[in-house]
């Protein structure tokens, strides 16, 4: 009877699981894990961007530039090396020095494609280990981690890693699982810390992307500097490469790693309080946690390749975050400008027919008009008035029905001049009257008459 609610709570799930194997995809094809085609070959992003030809023009151009650098602090070095006797160096040595900083040129874009190669190959690998067994994304996983409560009798522990299992499919997880014990409210705040991490990830990746290419054109000029300064320019290139190059796998490794812990977490079987709201209560505080702590992987991957790179990396992504933040809420104030400026406009019409053109204008540019002085406009006036006319209006009408019109009165009127030097005529007449046209009255005079006549009666 109730099967239509529970598949609607575990469509609420797959959605979330869903989304998130979108996500991992978009993540994995901006690091390299998954490969993509560019005119029917296989490749990956990187090296895609590396191997384009308007960054190639651009990385070209900075070793021309290099070069003329390299001979002139060659030059310089030579010069130092024969004049100075404090200088390290020979002549000799620095000649060579010269000759290997132009033949590392040569060599940059070579190494790199290697660098980008190699590494992409080890992170596949433990990409994969991390997945918790799952063949194709973390959402087969989640699927599965969460539904360990809800399994039916006879169905292994890792049914999720059947070919057959299709977590998109209710009917197909209702042959595995009894949705009514899925862990429902745990996958979803999982599902949750992991969307927003993933954003926040998403965003890094193309922001690092971009910095990789800044980084590989101005690699020549970086290395020029070697002649002078034994390396200490390049040396820093080099950690700001590996900085931007490896956190952002990391960030997806750190991702995988923290679904394993959710899966571990979310089991009944653990137990931390006797107490069950404590003890659902920890391990949403674990959950939540550990999405906070995502955002420091990239300082922790950082700080472990140069001292300092993560935390100054993790400072700059924050920035960067907040000057999307802004640029967002830029282009919305954009784009709702002329639904501003027509809702503006429109209440100056407004005001101008209820104030006056004047008074709306200056209330507009911020001065005080005779509206802030309780003085009220034409429009104003004349709305008063007829707001008077019809509530005198109304105390008549509500007159008239209670006291039986003004009609009523000058029939009273009426029959007593008619009815001029008979005693009581008058009064009869009105009698009449108030008989036919006001009950109260009637019944006032009925039990005057019937009281005279029981006073006559006892004498």
């Amino acid at each position: 009877m109730f099967n239509w609610f529970w598949n609607f709570l575990y469509g609420i799930s797959k959605s979330m699981y869903r989304i998130i194997d979108f996500l991992m995809s978009c993540a994995n094809m901006l690091c390299g894990i998954e490969p993509m085609r560019y005119q029917g070959v296989e490749t990956d992003f990187l090296s895609f961007l590396l191997s384009n030809r308007n960054i190639s023009y651009g990385f070209v151009a900075a070793v021309l530039i290099a070069v003329v650098l390299t001979i002139l602090f060659g030059v310089a070095a030579l010069i130092r090396a024969i004049v100075s006797e404090k200088s390290n160096m020979t002549p000799a040595q620095v000649l060579v020095k010269v000759g290997k900083t132009l033949l590392t040129f040569l060599f940059i874009p070579i190494c790199l494609s290697a660098l980008v190669y190699f590494t992409n190959v080890l992170m596949q690998a433990l990409y994969s280990a991390t997945l918790g067994g799952s063949p194709d994304g973390i959402g087969r996983f989640l699927a599965g981690a969460f539904g360990q409560d809800a399994l039916k009798s006879g169905v292994p522990e890792d049914f999720y890693l059947s070919e057959s299992f299709n977590y998109m499919s209710t009917g197909n997880v209702r042959g595995y699982l009894d949705l009514t014990d899925y862990d429902y409210f745990f996958s979803w705040i999982g599902s949750i810390c992991i969307l927003l991490s993933m954003g926040v990830t998403l965003l890094a990746f193309i922001d690092r992307a971009i910095s990789i290419v800044v980084l590989f054109i101005f690699s020549p000029i970086s290395l020029a500097t070697s002649v002078v300064d034994d390396g200490a320019h390049f040396k820093l290139w080099r950690d700001q490469f590996f900085v931007k190059f490896l956190t952002a796998y990391g960030c997806i490794i750190a991702i995988n790693i923290y679904a394993l812990v959710i899966g571990a977490i979310s089991s009944t079987g653990l137990v931390f309080f006797e107490n069950s709201l404590l003890n659902n209560f920890m391990k949403i505080l674990i959950i939540v946690g550990g999405s906070v702590s995502m955002q420091r992987i990239m300082a922790l991957i950082g700080n472990l390749i140069s001292a300092g790179a993560g935390s100054n990396e993790l400072r700059d992504t924050a920035i960067a975050g907040a000057a999307m933040r802004g640029a967002l809420g830029g282009a919305a104030r954009v784009f709702t400008a002329p639904f501003r400026a027509t809702r503006s406009a429109a209440n100056f019409v407004r005001d101008s027919r209820q104030f006056g053109t004047l008074s709306t204008i200056g209330q507009r540019l911020g001065f005080r008009t005779k509206r802030d002085y309780g003085v009220m406009s034409n429009a104003q006036m004349a709305q008063s008035k007829d707001l008077m006319r019809e509530r005198e209006k109304l105390r008549r009408q509500s007159n008239a029905s209670f006291f039986g019109g003004k009609s009523s009165v000058q029939k009273v009127l009426e029959g007593a001049k008619n009815d001029k030097g008979k005693e009581g005529a008058g009064g009869n007449a009105g009698k009449n009257i108030a008989k036919k046209d006001n009950p109260i009255v009637n019944n006032a005079i009925n039990n005057s008459l019937n009281k005279d006549k029981d006073d006559k009666n006892k004498k």
